[in-house]
């Protein structure tokens, strides 16, 4: 809003609650930001007479006032609609954090900071939880009003690779399945990752040592290769009647959790994806993880990470890089922060980097009070999305600076597609609606889990359908 002061000196303010009704009319609340002194923005040194008139700002005025410009465009402003939100896509190297309850239109909006960053000339990674992202070459066929009001059109993106565990489908068909080399990954994160006691992970190392000296070479030995050599340890054991219980039941408790991993088809399976790959400017790539379980992502989401860091460090200036990890929460939590600080400590060494060598980080939860605060606060921007529940608007709140209460106060109430969108490059947190996808995105409705009694549940499709928000 601009207040023209009696005096004829210009005040800019924005409303913070409103409107309240009265018999005398409709008032608004508005908070004082600056002031205008000959043509120049300065900061408040009075305040304006009662009875000055006051007036919206322009849209050209809003967008600069604000710091809405910039060639990504995210939606637009829910109290004026013709303000476009854009963002430079600069600010796209600076780590993102999406959050919200289910169906608030954190998928959509992922999505869109996808299809901005591939406008950049960015590379996109994702870490599909459902298989929602996996037809993203294909165009959209839904708000094509809305996208139409954008001067926008349904358009698939030009490059996508997916890609799914070896033992997993997707409704993508030209899917191709991957592996991951055993000697590629680092046992203290896959330690933490299997839950591994600390006899357990003390005989890991020490059976991978002599894994590594009978392959001759250090980067050759495969899972297999270990698991031999714990079954030979193991049967030597039970010769052994003197040995303590505690030690041979360390190596059984090792050797069943290896053999989960081994199971899950991940490890030593087909081919592996190149970090040179993924980093290709204008490509999106989707992990596929829908039907893989909680081992199989941590692995993916931990070995992944570590070879796009260890690639961005050799090859720096190679174009920027957005990896989005759905359901952080469900990778490392404040509840696990003790048992995995080899994780947590990677995520927060590339998180702190990462910004140098052109990662960015993009974190999605719908619970952030359970993700470490660490991760919380390394997200410069943040699109908060509807939030149902007092602990996660509280953490967030307390970790993202230049928000009134009034906006913490509409959370509950944002419609579907609306966020805080709360950043660097902006001047004040705004209230948006997020643009719709120009791409394909799929939703995965599962069937009902049987009896806790019976077989374990398989993962099914039921249907698959397009959605937008």
């Amino acid at each position: 809003m601009q207040i023209q002061d009696l005096s004829g000196v210009q005040f800019i303010g924005r409303i913070i609650d409103g409107p309240i009704y009265s018999v005398k009319g409709l008032y608004y609340f508005l908070e004082l930001t600056s002031m205008i002194v000959n043509g120049v923005r300065t900061v408040l040194q009075s305040r304006p007479q009662p009875g000055s008139p006051t007036r919206l700002l322009g849209v050209q005025a809003t967008q600069s006032y604000i710091g809405l410009s910039g060639d990504v465009t995210l939606g637009r402003l829910v109290a004026q609609k013709e303000v476009r939100i854009s963002i430079d896509s600069n600010t796209l190297t600076r780590h993102i954090g999406i959050f919200g309850t289910t169906g608030s239109g954190k998928s959509n909006c992922l999505q869109v900071m996808a299809e901005e960053a591939l406008r950049a000339r960015h590379s996109v990674l994702i870490f599909d939880i459902e298989g929602e992202y996996v037809k993203m070459d294909e165009p959209t066929d839904e708000l094509l009003g809305i996208l139409a009001d954008y001067g926008d059109k349904p358009q698939g993106v030009s490059d996508l690779k997916v890609y799914v565990p070896g033992h997993s489908t997707s409704l993508n068909p030209d899917a191709k399945k991957f592996g991951i080399p055993f000697a590629d990954i680092d046992l203290e994160i896959l330690s933490e990752i299997l839950g591994l006691s600390p006899f357990e992970r003390v005989y890991l190392f020490e059976v991978a040592r002599k894994a590594k000296e009978r392959s001759g070479n250090f980067h050759s030995y495969d899972l297999e290769a270990l698991m031999t050599a714990l079954r030979k340890r193991i049967e030597a054991q039970m010769q052994n009647t003197t040995l303590p219980e505690a030690v041979a039941e360390a190596h059984m408790g090792l050797y069943t959790k290896l053999s989960i991993a081994q199971r899950a088809g991940i490890v030593d399976y087909n081919e592996k994806i190149s970090a040179e790959s993924i980093c290709t400017p204008g490509r999106v790539t989707v992990i596929d993880l829908n039907e893989s379980s909680d081992v199989v992502r941590n692995i993916c989401v931990a070995h992944f990470l570590r070879e796009i860091f260890k690639y961005k460090s050799r090859y720096p200036d190679t174009r920027p890089i957005i990896v989005f990890v759905e359901e952080i929460h469900t990778f490392i939590s404040k509840a696990k922060r003790k048992t995995m600080l080899a994780t947590l400590t990677m995520l927060t060494e590339m998180a702190r980097q990462g910004r140098k060598r052109g990662v960015c980080l993009g974190l999605v939860s719908q619970q952030p009070a359970l993700v470490p605060s660490e991760l919380i606060e390394l997200c410069n921007t943040r699109l908060i999305h509807r939030v149902s529940s007092t602990p996660n608007v509280e953490v967030l709140r307390q970790s993202t600076g230049n928000v009134p209460d009034s906006l913490w106060s509409v959370l509950l109430s944002l419609g579907k597609g609306e966020a805080l969108v709360s950043s660097p490059a902006y001047d004040h947190a705004v209230i948006a609606q997020i643009r719709p996808n120009r791409s394909r995105r799929m939703r995965i409705e599962r069937s009902t889990p049987i009896a806790a009694n019976s077989n374990p549940p398989q993962t099914k499709r039921r249907k698959s359908e397009e959605v937008s928000f």
